[in-house]
């Protein structure tokens, strides 16, 4: 577990090998293409209309408070989904490399990392767009985004190195995630309001996607996140953590020949 701890503290002090592969990452994936990144804002926008055009009634909510509620929602899930599938599938993409160079797991975590705090950035920016348009007002509180958004990035920095070599080893738990996320983003209030079913506490009080959510959702909607937000979010990072170490240490010998 030593070896491990130094291995990660090694990859820690080479983020600018991160950085750099990050943003390769998006400037390939977006290479001649008009929008770039934005062709992910654009979907976010489309759902975002779509879904407060289906549920804003259902819910008894007006139109644009909707918008809001939503669209704040979804820019937090997006980036957690996102670190969640990657982190499944990191080891596996950086096979030749580790099976050629030495290359430390926090290098490849820094790199996923980078490359979708790029992409929320772009989410961001049209997702406060979009409030705009609906007359919704941003206050400078709305810049407790960024902690925020820190404390996910944390979040799937921990889940990279913690379920890339087990998703490496056994191939059959990248798909099992996808299910479970897909669960999740039905429990988690996203697109619905929590107060509607205050009878089943478990959908928000013990869901650590529900407060990681609320870190960067409350801010755009002109509140605070509570203590409880930033205590539950604080453990699941250490939670995290804990199981990034315990995955690096049984991993660092055979992930090679897992892959």
């Amino acid at each position: 577990m030593i070896s491990a701890i130094v291995d990660m503290a090694i990859g820690l002090s080479r983020w600018r090998t991160s950085y750099k592969l990050g943003l390769q990452d998006i400037e390939l994936r977006y290479k001649r293409s008009l929008l770039g990144p934005f062709w992910i804002s654009a979907a976010m926008v489309a759902m975002v209309l779509a879904l407060a055009y289906v549920f804003a009634d259902v819910f008894q909510t007006g139109f644009a408070a909707y918008i809001a509620y939503i669209s704040a929602g979804l820019l937090a899930w997006y980036l957690i989904l996102a670190l969640v599938n990657e982190a499944c599938g990191s080891m596996i993409e950086h096979g030749q490399f580790l099976q050629n160079v030495r290359m430390p797991l926090t290098v490849i975590a820094g790199r996923v990392v980078f490359r979708n705090a790029v992409v929320f950035l772009h989410n961001l920016i049209a997702i406060v767009g979009l409030l705009f348009v609906f007359g919704a007002s941003i206050t400078w509180g709305a810049i407790a985004v960024l902690p925020g958004a820190v404390t996910i990035l944390l979040f799937g920095y921990c889940l990279v190195i913690a379920l890339g070599p087990l998703c490496a080893r056994f191939r059959d738990i990248p798909l099992l995630v996808q299910n479970v996320m897909q669960v999740i983003f039905f429990l988690t209030p996203i697109f619905w309001m929590p107060s509607g079913v205050s009878h089943r506490p478990a959908f928000t009080v013990v869901n650590p996607f529900y407060h990681l959510i609320e870190l960067v959702r409350a801010p755009l909607l002109g509140s605070e996140p509570t203590s409880l937000n930033w205590q539950v979010a604080l453990c699941s990072c250490a939670f995290a953590g804990l199981l990034a170490i315990l995955s690096a240490s049984i991993a660092s010998k055979r992930l090679t020949l897992w892959i």
